[in-house]
């Protein structure tokens, strides 16, 4: 809904003019896939099929460039929360309109632009504003991550997508094909993607600084919210559970594609990450973040196999800890590898990697980071974002020191996530560091993996060519979901 009168209408004008099925089925592409789920090549010719060359760099893959001199419009889709802290960049360029299904939770990002169009619902954002938008910045929970980049894309829209980037492999993979096929320019927010440690881990270990990486162990404290847990339900007896809708939230709007239920307290603002329909847990948290150094560095895509520990999931949570292990076969001049992903309050029975004695004494976890294990040294980073790579032990540091390698590598505009996102958008720069079609989408793909090894109970050999599980057809089913028509 457009209102430009109050932050918080009431709620008999919550919409001024409905958004109708009819309208929401001429809009986008998602009509094709609601109700039933699609088998891959189903779901990537809802999109198209990429031009040829899509995948090269530079101004030349992209389409609907702002070229002109004047600023980008980028429209705002989830703006209370996380999503306030992409405003202030947007606004260096030229911010047109903000969208919240909860007008009570965007309240301060209005009052910071109360010039500004507000929305509840995106569809209608897009419909009614057209070209007057050239890029959109997404911050909804993972569920609505692939509905609301889908219909931009589709328009032409510039994305920018908060991390996991989708809510199923089957979604990214779609993305990343439908980002392609339209020339937008996307960028998933994981901000290490453009920072100097990512890179600079990826120019050691080419340089052979720890000789062949044989491990990676990488961890989060994450989840800080409930994981294997059932969902709260609405109880009359339970004042805690038992609430009506808050007049300023539009609930359907905020389910989207996801099954249609009763409102309860405990799921939103925050806790959606750990039920599985609506976040992809402490994986899907952290994971992009996290593991985006190893995966950039050691190219981590393509057949594997992936098994999982956990807790127990519920129902409907991801489970309260996990360890999961992915074992990548010898891939050209790269040895095998495994990578162990551990989450969780270690008081709760979560695990951690064992250290090294190339680490030496006093070496401590933090609370996130990575273990790069190779056969001449250690490389330890302990910072979610991958920015503080150190070498192991103190005589190979010294070493190493002595005689650093080139960089090799480009490096984001300004380390900027949104720099380097607005450049490329500009046509002053290359694909972003995060861009759906050569990075984001298959980063997300081996996230979501450890999460489908989760779902499936036991081992799951992965055919990246196929898009499926190898012998696992009941798996599809996680891979591609339903959509519910809202």
């Amino acid at each position: 809904m457009k209102n430009t009168a109050s932050p918080i209408p009431p709620a008999s004008a919550r919409h001024a003019a409905p958004f109708t099925r009819r309208r929401f089925l001429q809009t986008t592409a998602l009509a094709a896939l609601a109700g039933a789920a699609f088998p891959c090549d189903r779901l990537l010719a809802a999109a198209g099929t990429p031009a040829a060359g899509a995948a090269g760099a530079g101004a030349a893959r992209f389409k609907n460039l702002v070229t002109s001199g004047r600023k980008i419009r980028i429209a705002g889709i989830g703006v209370g929360a996380r999503g306030s802290a992409h405003l202030a960049p947007s606004a260096t360029e030229d911010l047109v309109a903000l969208c919240d299904v909860d007008f009570d939770r965007a309240r301060k990002s209005f009052a910071l632009y109360p010039r500004l169009p507000r929305y509840r619902d995106y569809r209608q954002m897009l419909d009614e504003m057209g070209d007057r938008i050239d890029a959109v910045v997404i911050s909804t929970p993972d569920h609505m991550h692939f509905p609301a980049a889908l219909m931009a894309i589709e328009r032409g829209k510039h994305v920018y997508v908060e991390k996991p980037m989708t809510h199923t492999i089957g979604e990214a993979r779609l993305l990343k094909t439908a980002a392609a096929r339209h020339g937008v320019v996307t960028q998933m927010g994981n901000q290490g993607a453009a920072g100097e440690g990512c890179r600079i881990t990826r120019e050691w270990i080419e340089a052979g600084v720890i000789g062949a990486v044989r491990e990676v162990h990488s961890w989060t404290n994450r989840p800080v919210w409930p994981q294997g847990v059932e969902l709260p339900a609405p109880d009359p007896r339970d004042k805690k559970s038992a609430a009506p809708v808050p007049p300023t939230l539009d609930w359907n709007l905020w389910l989207g594609v996801a099954p249609l239920r009763q409102y309860a307290k405990g799921i939103m603002p925050f806790d959606w990450r750990g039920f599985v329909d609506y976040g992809c847990g402490a994986l899907g948290d952290m994971g992009c973040h996290i593991l985006n150094a190893p995966f950039f560095a050691l190219d981590l895509r393509g057949d594997c196999t992936v098994s999982a520990e956990s807790s127990g999931m519920s129902a409907v949570a991801w489970p309260a800890w996990s360890v999961i292990t992915y074992q990548f076969p010898q891939r050209g001049k790269r040895a095998p590898l495994k990578l162990v992903w551990y989450d969780g309050d270690e008081k709760k029975g979560a695990r951690r990697p064992a250290l090294p004695a190339a680490l030496g004494p006093g070496v401590k976890l933090s609370k996130g980071g990575n273990l790069y294990i190779g056969d001449q040294g250690v490389l330890m980073d302990t910072n979610d974002y991958g920015g503080v790579p150190q070498i192991h032990p103190e005589a190979r540091r010294k070493e190493f020191l002595a005689a650093r390698p080139e960089k090799t590598l480009p490096r984001a505009f300004k380390n900027s996530i949104h720099q380097d996102w607005f450049r490329a958008i500009k046509g002053e720069g290359p694909a972003p560091c995060s861009n759906f079609v050569d990075h984001a989408a298959d980063l997300a793909e081996l996230v979501l993996l450890g999460n489908l090894a989760l779902q499936a109970g036991q081992p799951i050999r992965w055919d990246a060519a196929a898009g499926a599980c190898a012998g696992r057809p009941d798996l599809d089913r996680y891979i591609h979901k339903n959509y519910r028509l809202f």
